[in-house]
């Protein structure tokens, strides 16, 4: 029977259930504004993808987004536990993504100011059917400071 371990939270799984869906890390900071973190995804995709196609939607749907500010840098290709992936950096400015949200959901985000850059790290493995995404948000300012323990982070994990 699969056990899954999730920092001291474990459970057994039935043999025939799938273990997909979401999980939010949080880095440790000294600012009360600033929250790092690391959003993990696991899913099964419904038909097989190539890692090209599969990463050129992710990137679109970021795109799609209409952050205005949006820079694109740094895509390259990586391998995780010996499964192939892709990478790449992006930035804007938080107040634009709040303008937007608040324009969209009626909320008042006034209290961002412009100029806090937020730089994201995208990380697409994919496996046979199974799809893991990873979507690790820093301040711009702080990117090196947390960045490395991200990639500490991607070397420590084990891919069955």
């Amino acid at each position: 029977m699969p056990t899954i371990d999730i920092g001291g939270l474990t459970a057994e799984l039935p043999v025939d259930w799938n273990c997909q869906g979401m999980l939010t890390l949080t880095l440790p900071s000294n600012d009360k504004r600033v929250k790092p973190n690391v959003i993990l995804t696991k899913e099964f995709l419904p038909q097989p993808l190539e890692l090209t196609d599969y990463f050129a939607k992710i990137k679109e749907s970021i795109q799609k987004r209409g952050i205005q500010d949006l820079k694109i840098s740094n895509e390259r290709d990586l391998v995780v536990s010996g499964v192939k992936g892709k990478m790449m950096i992006c930035q804007w400015d938080v107040a634009q993504m709040a303008k937007m949200m608040g324009n969209q959901k009626g909320q008042d985000l006034s209290h961002i100011q412009p100029g806090q850059i937020v730089k994201q790290v995208q990380v697409t493995l994919l496996k046979g059917q199974m799809a893991i995404n990873m979507t690790a948000s820093f301040p711009a300012d702080q990117f090196d400071t947390y960045y490395k323990p991200f990639q500490e982070f991607l070397k420590s994990m084990k891919i069955a």
